[in-house]
């Protein structure tokens, strides 16, 4: 009996441990989820389709948006802000970062970038597709990678490695057809989201109970006064800082000012008449 009772208690220690370190296991793995709204506060603008006036029979086939400012007009919101944990000077000091490589992949298709904000990590693939059968030139303005303009033969794709982060994103302009623009984001992480077109978006498997500082970005806006929960809050270089907690931490409505943007008319179709 005695030996039987000992053997009883042996299992339950045994299970007691296996419980503590599945606990402990789980408690290492919580992460956070960030999510929020971006919205332009006041009436939107009229923003006109692109009209493009090089390659006009194939280029003005198909409508072209001017992507540097998309708002939906019944909610206001603001597409392609793009955010995303800071780690440079005063940044946030992530954990090491489990690597695994991707293929990012840019499309030409209809005299426009696709996809228009194009997030990758260091270490990744950058792949271009070019589906027109007019003439491009995709030029990267790189600041840590190597310098890229790339004109290709028409329809002919063309990849090489990001070896190297970005300290923000990197311009794409097709020097052939000026009102062709995308951005280029290289981290060291992947933990980053684009505003969708009702301006929501998404960073799963953050850090939690360590302040993270974050970085927004929009091409036509400089993003410092803004209204975040009908509170007005100033983000120095674009930045502002948060804890988080296990599970969804919800930023809400972060509003942007018509006075923070402004659109460079150099871009458009014009600038390339002849």
């Amino acid at each position: 009996m005695t030996k039987k009772r000992g053997g009883i208690n042996r299992a339950i220690r045994l299970l007691y441990t296996l419980a503590l370190l599945l606990v402990g296991s789980a408690a290492a793995q919580e992460t956070a989820t960030l999510t929020a709204t971006f919205r332009y506060l006041e009436r939107p603008p009229a923003v006109q389709p692109i009209t493009p006036h090089l390659d006009r029979q194939f280029c003005g086939s198909v409508p072209i948006p001017d992507e540097r400012l998309i708002i939906n007009g019944d909610n206001h919101g603001l597409k392609n802000v793009v955010l995303y944990v800071y780690t440079g000077r005063r940044g946030t000091v992530l954990p090491d970062q489990k690597r695994r490589t991707e293929t990012k992949l840019l499309q030409i298709k209809h005299c426009r970038f696709e996809p228009h904000i194009l997030l990758a990590q260091k270490g990744d693939t950058l792949r271009v597709e070019d589906h027109d059968p007019v003439g491009h030139n995709a030029n990267f303005q790189f600041f840590n990678n190597s310098a890229l303009g790339i004109t290709r033969p028409v329809g002919a794709p063309w990849q090489r490695s990001l070896d190297e982060s970005e300290p923000a994103p990197i311009p794409i302009r097709c020097n052939i057809h000026p009102w062709m623009n995308a951005y280029l984001l290289v981290l060291d992480h992947r933990l980053a989201g684009t505003s969708d077109g009702d301006g929501k978006l998404k960073i799963t498997g953050l850090p939690v109970g360590q302040t993270i500082v974050f970085r927004a970005f929009h091409e036509s806006a400089t993003l410092r006064e803004v209204v975040v929960n009908g509170m007005a809050e100033t983000w120095e270089g674009s930045r502002f800082e948060r804890v988080l907690q296990a599970g969804v931490n919800d930023l809400g409505v972060i509003g942007i000012p018509a006075s923070a943007f402004t659109i460079d008319r150099r871009l458009d179709g014009k600038a390339g008449e002849k």
